[in-house]
């Protein structure tokens, strides 16, 4: 049901307090704080729970909260950790924002996500999972490939050499996957073709926000894809020259294949919360890259904001939205 009276929502956020932040972690509480501002200037009384704190976990345990606006990524920078908050607001019988514990957990691994959509014929890049560089590289794979983390999210782990053309280059990205981030490495092959984001407002109806284009100014080949400083080190070449703007030069039919396409997923991995779709298209073909279920909604340079803007719809509209969503089905 939709409620618009009074109400107490809990804030499930990570505060970070026992690390120095990383900016994409400073961006994930400042959201966190901007999403309770908008929630007071909706009437509701806001409380904030960190899963980074026990004595805060307790406190949420104990609460009488209405709602969770859940934001929490990690629980002492374990990705894992979404799946983790998710699944015990379920256990104390308190709706949230967030799709089911089960489906996060399930959707942390970029590799069962892929299996998923092309057993539905979606079309995704060719790829082949590396447990410790050791493998030989599936014949099917053609250079140049793309070498990402399976488990990996905010573009951690992807840098220039992300991009590989040779056996030699493979095999280093593969170990610093490997050791760094403690995960098997997803090599995929390389799309090189129009970038487009679509992100989806869940509801009764889900929609579709207007379609996002990266445009990778004049950037060669070998950088034309977001690594980790095109996402959060704003005075670097990488993030002045990947800029998200509104595609121009698509028809009506390209427009219609990639917001269906977009659905598609939503649907076919069982979401219910916003979410984005990462497509590249190339010859007349689309390719899902990535479904990323929780994509930043801070309220400064966000692209699933920017998309709820251009659809006309404010920050407070938008977190209104996710928390009337969050709210379906409770009596």
């Amino acid at each position: 049901m939709t409620r618009n009276l009074f109400m107490k929502i809990g804030i499930i956020y990570n505060s970070f307090a026992h690390k120095r932040m990383l900016p994409e972690e400073k961006e994930l509480r400042s959201t966190s704080f901007a999403i309770g501002r908008h929630l007071v200037k909706l009437g509701h009384d806001v409380q904030y729970y960190d899963m980074d704190t026990p004595e805060s976990i307790m406190e949420l345990c104990k609460s009488d909260i209405d709602v969770a606006f859940d934001t929490c990524e990690r629980v002492r920078g374990d990705p894992r950790g979404e799946a983790y908050a998710a699944a015990l607001l379920e256990y104390l019988g308190i709706p949230h924002t967030r799709t089911s514990s089960f489906y996060i957990a399930f959707g942390i691994n970029k590799v069962r996500v892929k299996q998923i959509l092309a057993f539905h014929h979606i079309l995704i890049p060719r790829f082949q999972v590396f447990q410790d560089g050791r493998e030989e590289l599936n014949p099917d794979l053609k250079f140049p490939l793309f070498v990402k983390g399976v488990a990996s999210e905010n573009s951690i782990g992807i840098d220039e050499h992300s991009f590989v053309t040779d056996l030699p280059g493979l095999k280093k990205k593969v170990a610093q996957i490997n050791t760094l981030l403690n995960q098997p490495a997803l090599v995929e092959e390389f799309i090189d073709g129009r970038e487009f984001s679509v992100a989806i407002l869940p509801g009764k109806v889900n929609r579709t926000l207007p379609i996002t284009e990266i445009e990778f100014d004049d950037l060669p080949l070998n950088r034309r894809f977001l690594d980790y400083t095109a996402k959060w080190v704003t005075e670097s070449e990488q993030f002045q020259k990947t800029v998200p703007v509104l595609p121009l030069n698509l028809t009506g039919e390209e427009i219609d294949t990639i917001t269906a396409t977009a659905l598609d997923c939503f649907r076919i991995l069982d979401l219910d919360s916003y979410a984005r779709i990462d497509m590249r298209y190339k010859d007349h073909a689309l390719y899902v890259l990535e479904v990323n279920q929780n994509p930043s909604i801070d309220e400064e340079g966000s692209g699933y904001v920017r998309a709820c803007r251009d659809m006309g719809l404010d920050y407070t509209g938008m977190v209104n939205a996710l928390l009337q969503n969050g709210l379906q089905g409770v009596q």
